[in-house]
């Protein structure tokens, strides 16, 4: 069983759950590294169809989900739409480097205001990672 752990103030069973949605191997790579083990357990897939296989098989949901907007068969706003039609919780961070504008327009008419662009820093990121799980369970 995980060890209870405090992160922004708020208790947990063990740590947070993120998965990482990106067709680049060197992304997925440098997120598991920009999250401490002690607070964050990191899932890479390299999919939308993986990660939709993987948020539904699941039984613990993630805390937050990072995807990419431009990956093969199924781009990031197909996948958040996917996600909310199956009512899949998690906070949701979009990280990319080719974003139009409709791209944001439907983003923000999912819900999803968080956007970084690659390439993308680093504190940043994991700030707002911090401030998202900090008041997911409030």
């Amino acid at each position: 069983m995980a060890a209870r752990s405090l992160l922004c103030g708020k208790a947990v069973d063990g740590p947070y759950r993120i998965l990482t949605v990106d067709d680049e191997v060197s992304v997925n790579l440098s997120l598991q590294f920009v999250f401490p083990k002690s607070h964050y357990e990191v899932v890479c897939v390299a999919s939308g169809a993986a990660a939709l296989a993987n948020l539904e098989a699941n039984s613990k949901p993630y805390d937050v989900i990072i995807i990419d907007q431009r990956m093969p068969n199924l781009t990031g706003v197909e996948l958040v739409e996917a996600i909310r039609e199956r009512g899949i919780p998690g906070e949701i961070i979009i990280l990319s480097a080719h974003l139009t504008s409709e791209a944001r327009q439907a983003y923000a008419r999912l819900g999803v205001n968080t956007v970084f662009p690659k390439p993308f820093e680093v504190e940043q990121l994991r700030s707002t990672v911090d401030r998202l799980v900090g008041r997911g369970g409030e």
